[in-house]
């Protein structure tokens, strides 16, 4: 039986061993889940962490690494498995892989978000149903899984938990949408969405054009015509991919 995270916090209040033989039963619940038994179950305690928990060590630094080792592993499969794919199509599938709606799903199914250890200051709030920590606990996970043996078990765990939505993503189209190709990867380096601007409209009502600016993060990354607002948007939408391909989105000057 799963423990209850109202439970955890009046455990942890009136009894600190008891607390420790919960954390202990979570553990191996987590391990059992994911198939697969830590070496060291400190890291995996800590993977578990909110920061409401512990201001210390929590699954915060561990989420940082799980993040880069799940960029790294899903890059790698795709070369290797979908080469005939654009290097900006590559891009957007593993931004779609690993945002945060991909990643909550695979931490609820199985299970993780049970065990998130949260603090009695967050109970209320409910803060371990939220998508985003439960993402974070994810990529915590990961990361630490990483920590324990290097990419041995890592990397087929990853593969088997995100191959679907690559699958997904590549089999729905939505590579030749310009529009939902930049908000996936907008989502999955700054956890916001691409703003879309009309800038001006020109001709009769019944024949306008619309010219449409696409925002990141408060900068301008494209622009767009189209008869429809939504035309000028995908072409503002590709205008900004080609302009992040050819500069980087971090290092984009417009």
């Amino acid at each position: 039986m799963q423990p209850d995270i109202l439970q955890l916090q009046e455990v942890c209040i009136s009894d600190t061993g008891k607390m420790e033989k919960v954390i202990d039963k979570s553990i191996a619940s987590v391990e059992k889940a994911i198939g697969y038994s830590f070496k060291d179950k400190s890291l995996l305690s800590t993977a578990l962490k909110h920061s409401s928990y512990d201001k210390t060590e929590n699954y915060e630094k561990l989420e940082f690494l799980g993040d880069s080792v799940l960029s790294l592993v899903i890059s790698d499969f795709l070369f290797r498995t979908h080469n005939y794919l654009q290097e900006g199509e590559m891009t957007v599938t593993r931004a779609y892989a690993v945002c945060e709606e991909s990643l909550s799903k695979v931490s609820k199914r199985l299970g993780i978000d049970k065990y998130i250890l949260i603090g009695s200051s967050a109970v209320s709030s409910s803060v371990n149903t939220n998508k985003s920590v439960i993402a974070d606990a994810f990529e915590s996970l990961i990361g630490a899984m990483y920590l324990d043996s290097g990419f041995k078990y890592v990397r087929p765990f990853i593969i088997s938990n995100l191959n679907e939505f690559i699958v997904e993503y590549i089999r729905s189209g939505d590579n030749n949408d310009h529009k939902t190709k930049l908000q996936h990867f907008v989502q999955s380096r700054y956890q916001e969405e691409p703003k879309y601007l009309v800038k001006g409209e020109k001709g009769p009502p019944h024949d306008k054009t619309f010219l449409v600016e696409v925002i990141i993060t408060g900068k301008p990354y494209g622009k767009g015509i189209g008869k429809t607002k939504k035309e000028a948007q995908q072409a503002a939408a590709k205008d900004a991919l080609e302009n992040i391909e050819k500069k980087g989105l971090d290092n984009y000057d417009s």
